[in-house]
């Protein structure tokens, strides 16, 4: 039996928050954060004292698919892929990292709320400060909510299976399939190891499809697809 060995790579330097960040949280007065840090950059002591000293209070929580507090996934993309909602307590948003895809999850988590707050972004290589907002989702938002419209209406649906590990849920699939055909729909299950949303194409009957992997896939990808797609959290909603 081959074993699977995940070894963390850490970002060997100190990360300390950059003037900028600090000028930034001092104008807006800011006095709680919610602190997101993807896993290389988990070394927060001395970012959790800076904002002690300009008297920020941290709020920390654990994504439930994640090892270790403030740790993020970029498919902790649900409001409760979290074991706190910190986000609604917080003043703030702080993501320590580089890229945009694990703290634009952090905008979809709060897809469902009112109001979404900005994620200001520091990235310890680079050293630049970031700030994204709703704007930078408004288009998936709106696709998301077209496609379930079209997914109740549809007669006939592929649910798509994965069999990489940690996001084959065939289970899920199979269960969404009897519900579907319980409501006089059809349903047929398509089984890969990389989903290819471009050969989607090749199955004109499909009248919508339903993602059991990534939820980033329904929520990303969506944008740049015709045919209609949604996840299983919402398809097993109906």
């Amino acid at each position: 039996m081959v074993q699977t060995i995940f070894i963390d790579g850490r970002w060997e330097k100190e990360i300390v928050l950059g003037n900028e960040v600090i000028e930034f949280l001092k104008k807006e007065n800011i006095r709680s954060i919610a602190l997101f840090a993807s896993v290389q950059f988990l070394k927060l002591d001395k970012v959790n004292e800076q904002l002690l000293n300009l008297g920020i209070k941290s709020l920390i929580t654990k994504a439930k698919r994640t090892d270790a507090p403030a740790q993020i996934l970029g498919c902790d993309a649900y409001h409760d892929s979290f074991q706190e909602d910190i986000t609604s307590d917080a003043d703030a948003i702080l993501y320590i990292g580089d890229g945009m895809f694990h703290p634009k999850a952090l905008l979809l988590a709060q897809k469902e709320k009112s109001s979404v707050k900005d994620v200001i972004i520091w990235d310890p290589i680079s050293e630049r400060m970031t700030i994204i907002g709703k704007n930078e989702i408004e288009k998936q938002l709106q696709k998301v909510k077209a496609n379930y419209a079209r997914y109740l209406a549809a007669n006939s649906i592929g649910i798509l299976v994965t069999v990489k590990p940690g996001q084959q849920y065939l289970n899920l699939a199979l269960k969404l399939k009897e519900k579907l055909e319980n409501k006089g729909k059809k349903a047929f299950i398509f089984i890969d190891n990389t989903l290819d949303l471009k050969l989607l194409e090749n199955y004109p009957f499909i009248e919508a499809w339903v993602n059991t992997a990534c939820p980033r896939i329904g929520m990303d990808d969506v944008v740049s697809v015709s045919q209609p797609i949604i996840n299983i959290k919402e398809a097993l909603s109906f």
